[in-house]
């Protein structure tokens, strides 16, 4: 490799570090709604240069995470309770399909679908372990880490790119209702029998439940609006 593509992929690395680390601390309320942030801050942070850090943030605004102000800075977005609801609907659209195409398949005696639920189970035992020990930002972690086993399991990759996108406005909505409800346990539960139900090729009800799972934030909606009035667009 050249030294000048060396650069260019070293350079789209570290900008990918930099989205993950920006978007992560949005998504779980590091960095607050209205918060200015500032490419120097998280360069020093990151101990990166400001390029890839700018790289960043241009892709997050571009997905409406922030909203560069010229010569003040850059602001993290409002949450949009209509951006959250519009995300929702092609989540559970695309995540349900998903799930469905998984439960269709999955052949219990072949050997990747035994790794597979191996994998999801150890996943539910980490967020057990980190709800028994109140650790919402890695039950949060957890818990997205279970629908991207089963999405990479389906092996959609345009769908999964789609959702994975689409979800993050939701994501912060959803952050604030683990943290405020607490209702790890259901969530475990869901979980649980979400992968009881695809072994069993149960297509109907794992609709059925993963409908119930992905709706569940939309019964907090009006608590959390009226409990974080600042975090939220007055136009949403």
């Amino acid at each position: 490799m050249n030294r000048v593509k060396k650069l260019s992929v070293e350079r789209k690395t570290l900008a990918s570090e930099a989205y993950h680390y920006l978007y992560k601390d949005i998504i779980t309320l590091k960095y607050k709604p209205g918060q200015m942030i500032y490419e120097n801050d998280i360069a020093k942070e990151l101990g990166i240069s400001r390029t890839p850090v700018r790289e960043a943030i241009h892709l997050l605004a571009s997905e409406e995470f922030l909203a560069i102000k010229p010569q003040k800075g850059i602001q993290v977005q409002y949450i949009s309770k209509k951006k959250v609801q519009e995300s929702y609907r092609v989540r559970e659209s695309l995540e349900v399909t998903a799930f469905k195409e998984v439960a269709n398949l999955w052949d219990s005696s072949n050997r990747i679908y035994k790794a597979a639920k191996k994998d999801l189970l150890a996943i539910i035992a980490e967020q057990r372990y980190a709800a028994e020990n109140d650790q919402v930002d890695d039950f949060y972690q957890y818990d997205e880490v279970f629908h991207d086993k089963v999405l990479d399991i389906c092996g959609n990759q345009t769908l999964t790119s789609i959702v994975r996108q689409v979800r993050g406005h939701v994501n912060r909505m959803r952050y604030l209702e683990f943290f405020e409800t607490r209702e790890m346990d259901r969530i475990i539960e869901d979980h649980d029998q979400l992968v009881t139900l695809i072994e069993q090729n149960n297509v109907l009800e794992v609709e059925k439940v993963l409908v119930s799972h992905l709706r569940n934030v939309s019964n907090y909606y009006d608590d959390i609006m009226r409990k974080y009035p600042d975090y939220f667009n007055a136009q949403s």
